[in-house]
């Protein structure tokens, strides 16, 4: 049985995936324009890309539009879960859905780190928080049985696309209002 800080509150770790998240990408956010220029060539960057990206222009503006409005949804979505937390809560299996998307990037990020056999944007905080804390998260949720495999499934369906159509709306809008500059 996993017994590690058994005494931290439900709320306090419903509360952990906005900052979790916000701290993960901080780091993608800091690496991510470098990473891709040095890279633009890669099959990793052309093929798995959801917009085109401007290698002229400065994507860190767009990059951040994105992050916040992921983290404007996770933030809404973490406080209705606290504020409605109860077993029977719908909001828990959104939440739990959205911790599992959360935990399969931070796979995602160390895979793509392991294959290429080199640094990815959000590899350190994906391996040191993010995949640590959906673990945790989602062991919480169902040994207290506040969400069983049924709901955690259903909530995966439900914030799968969701956060797809965010990734996409963000870095597109993000295109389109951030101030790009030509690189000098």
């Amino acid at each position: 049985m996993l017994s590690f800080m058994p005494d931290w509150s439900f709320v306090m770790m419903l509360w952990l995936l906005p900052v979790v998240f916000f701290i993960h990408d901080g780091e993608e956010i800091a690496t991510m324009e470098g990473w891709l220029r040095k890279n633009k060539n890669s099959p990793w960057v052309t093929k798995f890309s959801p917009v085109s990206i401007p290698w002229d222009k400065h994507i860190t503006l767009q990059f951040t539009f994105a992050v916040l409005l992921i983290g404007f949804i996770l933030t809404s979505v973490t406080a209705l879960t606290a504020l409605n937390f109860e077993s029977s809560s719908p909001f828990n299996a959104l939440f739990a859905g959205f911790v599992t998307v959360f935990l399969l990037d931070g796979v995602k990020h160390v895979g793509a780190s392991i294959a290429l056999w080199a640094y990815t944007p959000g590899v350190i905080t994906a391996a040191i928080l993010e995949i640590p804390y959906g673990i945790y998260a989602l062991y919480r949720l169902l040994h207290a049985d506040i969400i069983n495999m049924t709901s955690l499934a259903f909530g995966t369906i439900i914030a799968l696309p969701i956060t797809l159509v965010l990734v996409w709306t963000g870095l597109t809008l993000g295109k389109r209002i951030a101030p790009f500059r030509q690189d000098m």
